[in-house]
């Protein structure tokens, strides 16, 4: 039976300085040299997976957007796209406005993704716009009105806050207004401590439900090992056929996991993935 590995980014398959290192990607160069199915599945964009991984030699795609969509690596053409129904869409951004947040817009018209926003209202804010202008992000877009944005189909709107309980409030308020309508992860910035993200998809932008859309169409018969570290990736554990976190991995996901292995800043997954290889 083919096996088919699919591992987390951000503290699990790069360390926690959000760089892959260079015995990482000698690896997964060497993985594919020998035929291994292996990918990705981020809560990142395309745009940001390539600017780390490079050109890796890809032959699966990739999960992005915590699995909002499934993306040819190289092109960067969506082949699944679990967007959020425009109704609502709107209805999500006006919950948010009211609040006294903004978000991030993340979204696709069909040709091109959009990163768009209106107010810099924060200072976490500020710094991940920031951020995407200097790597020359060719998806921000700054506009007077964030309705526009929902002219495209939207996969995930991203609200910070410099507070975790007005993050928490938001999240619960849209919990209880649209139930299991979405999928939402609440967590600290790791590259911006004292920045509280929220993100949220559509119910159907799961890391598990892209891998099996992924495996049913390219590996039917294939085992699925995963790795992860985070919240948004316990779903994507529980559905694999085995399960594995890394150690520095939060209590929950290590629970669920099958095996926990080391830490992502001694490439545990490579390690891993090059010792279960013959030879």
């Amino acid at each position: 039976m083919p096996s088919l590995f699919i591992s987390d980014l951000d503290g699990t398959l790069l360390g926690r300085s959000g760089e892959l290192s260079s015995r990482s990607k000698t690896g997964i160069v060497s993985l594919f040299e020998r035929g291994v199915n292996f990918t990705v599945a981020s809560a990142r964009s395309h745009f940001s997976i390539r600017g780390i991984l490079g050109d890796l030699p890809f032959e699966l795609p990739i999960i992005e957007f915590n699995g909002a969509y499934v993306t040819d690596y190289h092109s960067g053409q969506h082949l699944l796209i679990n967007a959020l129904p425009p109704t609502l869409s709107a209805l999500v951004l006006e919950v948010i406005l009211r609040a006294d947040l903004r978000p991030f817009v993340s979204s696709f018209n069909g040709q091109q993704d959009s990163l768009t926003y209106d107010l810099l209202i924060n200072e976490g804010m500020r710094w991940y716009e920031e951020r995407r202008r200097q790597a020359g992000d060719p998806r921000l877009r700054r506009v007077n009105d964030l309705h526009a944005s929902l002219n495209d189909e939207v996969v995930s709107m991203t609200v910070m806050a410099q507070r975790r309980d007005q993050i928490v409030q938001l999240q619960d308020q849209l919990q209880a207004q649209f139930g299991q309508r979405l999928q939402m992860y609440c967590y600290e910035n790791e590259y911006s401590k004292g920045t509280w993200w929220l993100t949220i998809h559509d119910v159907r932008a799961s890391k598990h439900i892209a891998m099996a859309w992924l495996r049913d169409r390219y590996l039917p018969a294939a085992r699925i090992i995963a790795f992860g570290d985070n919240l948004n990736d316990v779903e994507m554990l529980r559905h694999a056929d085995r399960g594995i976190a890394v150690d520095n991995a939060i209590p929950e996901l290590k629970s669920v996991a099958d095996e926990v292995i080391g830490l992502c800043d001694d490439d545990a997954v490579i390690e891993y993935l090059m010792a279960c290889l013959p030879g």
